[in-house]
């Protein structure tokens, strides 16, 4: 591999900024100096621009089944993982649900290979942990998994076809513990959650503005509080996924100020996108319904406290993306259902947007600097789950992953403009400051200037370690 010189640019880290060169060499950052230090095959000029750790997002659905695998995302590991380049993000880490005619281990290693053989960036697998009643062995294959890289498990505390009990959940965080695993949970009151659709139906309420109506605040706030109750009376780590509203980010305050080691992450459909913005649009409103749902405009500053003083630790997009129309080669998509919200598919694209949607929204106006910036999108993803100090960081010896980032860019974000199958972007017009210019993995210059250059199958799979909760 020839060697790259990265020059003239300001290196950012999670904990300072420092002008300097980066020398990359058989695909790790082999040294950081001064300007005329280094020569190498390659030279990028990065003057005026920042040079940050590639994006690690830990939470995608790429060609992910849904609703009783009735459907699945428009993306599959390629799409995606091409769109996610192009967005600055050099790491994905996708789910694995248990197929109903496979045992968890025999699907996980099902979709390795099928990530294995698509992926443009390097990829990694969490297991999510079905209801004992769907296979009673799945503890024995949970622990098989742990030498394969599946060092976090996810619980669903809602869905019908994967919620666990809190018996399940207690004995699930207690084998996650032993084997030094990091759970995860959805936290939303499945039983609430459940009431209230069926109130919902029975009254007529049933238009794509109601899916709001039915995961109200409280279910996300007493899930959140239940989950880290019965992990704290485990001794186990726990990690909230998607943290929607601010009344559950206000839970997790109040458990990390007494000092108990729970993690939680947002998205940037929370902080950038309302319900305002969805709840008269009819049935297109499909386009925006995820779960737990994007909330009202009045939540979003609840929530950027938190990020602004690490109660949320993580921000990840929960892409899952969907089409409006219906292409012929797809399983139904959004629409589907029309004005019936329950059989509408969930899930909102974003792998792409992510890091420049938070630049906009959170670093432009001053939520966050740009070291906060690198923390929430590269360097918490990477410690939480057992990537640390190989990638989320510019630091001598991590693989190469780098992004230049243009902070004087001038871009619209449009479906038009995107490079996942969805046919529409809930940051449609969009318009941001702060873009990649560059993207390397691994030292391969993956994207330069909005051009590809990387084939299927580049990727690599990612057996983690152990999780650092510091």
């Amino acid at each position: 591999m020839t060697s790259t010189l990265i020059t003239g640019g300001t290196v950012v880290n999670a904990d300072a900024a420092i002008d300097a060169d980066v020398l990359i060499e058989d695909g790790v950052i082999a040294a950081l100096g001064t300007a005329g230090q280094f020569t190498a095959d390659r030279t990028v000029d990065a003057h005026g621009k920042l040079v940050l750790p590639g994006g690690i997002d830990v939470h995608t659905h790429l060609e992910y089944p849904v609703d009783a695998f009735t459907t699945h995302t428009a993306d599959d590991f390629y799409d995606g993982t091409m769109a996610a380049a192009h967005g600055g993000t050099t790491t994905v880490v996708d789910f694995v649900k248990k197929e109903p005619d496979r045992t968890l281990r025999d699907t996980y290693l099902r979709r390795r290979e099928t990530a294995e053989g698509k992926a443009i960036v390097d990829v990694g697998l969490h297991a999510i942990v079905p209801p004992l009643e769907q296979q009673a062995s799945v503890h024995e294959d949970l622990k098989s998994l742990v030498a394969e890289g599946a060092t976090s498990w996810k619980f669903f505390m809602a869905y019908p076809s994967q919620m666990v009990d809190d018996s399940e959940l207690l004995r699930g965080f207690e084998l996650a513990m032993e084997h030094d695993v990091l759970p995860m949970v959805h936290a939303e009151n499945g039983h609430m959650v459940a009431r209230e659709m069926d109130r919902l139906v029975k009254s007529g309420e049933t238009s794509e503005r109601s899916h709001k109506t039915a995961h109200e605040h409280g279910s996300e706030a007493e899930a959140v509080h239940r989950a880290i109750v019965l992990a704290q009376s485990v001794g186990t780590p726990l990690y909230i996924v998607h943290v929607s509203s601010a009344d559950a980010a206000r839970e997790l305050e109040l458990q990390r100020v007494r000092g108990v080691p729970v993690r939680g992450e947002t998205c940037p459909q929370y902080l950038a996108i309302s319900y305002e913005d969805y709840a008269d649009l009819g049935p297109q409103a499909a386009a925006y319904l995820c779960s737990p749902p994007i909330r009202e405009r009045s939540n979003q500053a609840g929530l950027w406290r938190r990020l602004q003083t690490g109660v949320l630790s993580v921000v990840a997009t929960d892409h899952a993306g969907f089409c409006l129309s219906q292409p012929d080669d797809l399983p139904p998509q959004k629409l589907r259902s029309p004005g019936y919200f329950p059989k509408v598919p969930n899930g909102v694209p974003g792998v792409e947007d992510r890091l420049m949607v938070l630049w906009e929204t959170g670093v432009v106006p001053g939520w966050i600097t740009p070291s906060q910036f690198v923390d929430l999108t590269a360097t918490q993803p990477a410690k939480l789950f057992g990537m640390f100090p190989q990638k989320g960081s510019i630091t001598v010896g991590a693989d190469a992953d780098v992004v230049i980032w243009d902070c004087a860019s001038d871009h619209v974000i449009s479906a038009e403009g995107t490079h996942t199958r969805t046919d529409y972007n809930i940051y449609e017009g969009m318009r941001v400051s702060g873009t990649p210019t560059s993207v390397f993995s691994r030292g391969e210059h993956v994207v330069d200037n909005g051009v590809l250059d990387a084939h299927a199958g580049r990727g690599r799979f990612l057996s983690r370690n152990a999780p650092q909760i510091l």
